[in-house]
């Protein structure tokens, strides 16, 4: 059958290439190298997954940080590769390095890991870039739930949960992921598979959107027509109490604008457009519009995106209203007597 097959070589493409990253990413590797599931043997796969993930990171152009960490099999984490490592080249020099190690009492556990991570991201993250974690294991510790929430909340990360083999099951790897898990949990069945999902890893990876700051203006030089430009808003401490409004605004009255609580780069392919479109005049007479989305109470995440039109250059900026409990609570109301109505 080999003789008479003949191999397809192809290019794999992205679903979605966000301009406003810029080709950077601040990516944390997360490994998990038990004994238990990985030998001498699997950490070589692992090594070409990793190299894998990173090539798809570092076009020509880009400008990533790589951070590489073994956890489970010693008592203290292994910073194989250290954040800051700047190319696919120098993250596969120092993983070239690594052995494979027997394993030690007291191992290190995924939440020490993460405290790494966490230390790293402080000292040394950027402030306009996505920051993405992503843990690879075959038995992802469901005790680490908590620590990877608060870095959502505190540092905008994302987190990737990658796991090996029927030990990593869709209910842990699921809830460790960050929302939506439908793209950040991601099966796979061995380390062979591990490798051919290095290259869709990657990919997920450079999707993340950036985090914008509430009332902090974005600048993009130019939008080029039919092009998206996707962020997303770290909405944990505005809706602790109550839904809130959040307005988004541009001076670019004709570009289509998209908001979703589960479509990490909404489109016009999966999200219906904001109609709702509110023109106004800023100082130098160009026109401005202004777009409203009700978020729900305890969003953790809200993302928007636009469509460039081809204008020379496009500033955007949000703001956040919290929704009085009295407006909340009627609008409930309302929508409950509909919902009675429509029943009847």
């Amino acid at each position: 059958m080999t003789l008479l097959t003949t191999e397809v070589k192809a290019e794999n493409t992205r679903a979605y290439i966000n301009p406003l990253n810029g080709k950077a990413v601040d990516l944390f590797i997360v490994v998990d190298e038990s004994n238990a599931y990985m030998n001498s043997m699997q950490l070589g796969l692992m090594k070409t997954a990793l190299n894998n993930i990173a090539t798809e990171l570092n076009p020509a152009g880009s400008n990533p940080f790589f951070g590489v960490y073994f956890y489970g099999a010693t008592q203290a984490i292994g910073n194989v590769v250290p954040f800051k490592t700047g190319s696919a080249g120098s993250l596969k020099t120092y993983l070239e390095i690594k052995q494979y190690t027997k394993a030690q009492t007291s191992p290190s556990t995924l939440n020490m890991a993460l405290g790494a991570v966490k230390q790293d991201c402080l000292t040394h993250c950027r402030p306009i870039v996505p920051r993405v974690t992503v843990v690879i294991s075959n038995l992802p510790d469901y005790a680490a739930r908590a620590t990877i929430r608060q870095m959502e909340k505190d540092s905008g990360m994302t987190v990737i949960v990658v796991g090996i083999g029927s030990t990593a099951t869709a209910t842990i790897v699921n809830q460790l992921a960050t929302y939506p898990a439908e793209s950040y949990a991601i099966p796979v069945s061995t380390h062979y598979e591990l490798i051919m999902a290095s290259s869709h890893i990657g990919s997920t990876v450079s999707d993340v959107p950036r985090i914008l700051n509430i009332n902090n203006a974005v600048h993009i030089p130019t939008t080029t027509s039919g092009v998206y430009h996707t962020v997303q808003l770290n909405t944990h401490s505005y809706t602790t109490t109550n839904d809130m409004i959040i307005m988004f605004s541009s001076n670019c009255p004709t570009c289509s604008v998209f908001g979703s609580l589960s479509e990490h780069n909404p489109t016009r392919t999966n999200t219906v457009a904001n109609a709702n479109r509110r023109s106004f005049f800023a100082y130098s007479g160009y026109p401005n519009s202004m777009h409203y989305f009700r978020v729900p109470k305890d969003t953790g995440r809200f993302f928007l995106s636009f469509l460039g039109n081809g204008m020379s250059g496009v500033y955007i900026w949000v703001d956040v209203f919290s929704l009085p409990n009295m407006l909340s609570s009627s609008t409930r109301i309302i929508q409950n007597m509909n919902l009675t109505k429509s029943n009847s």
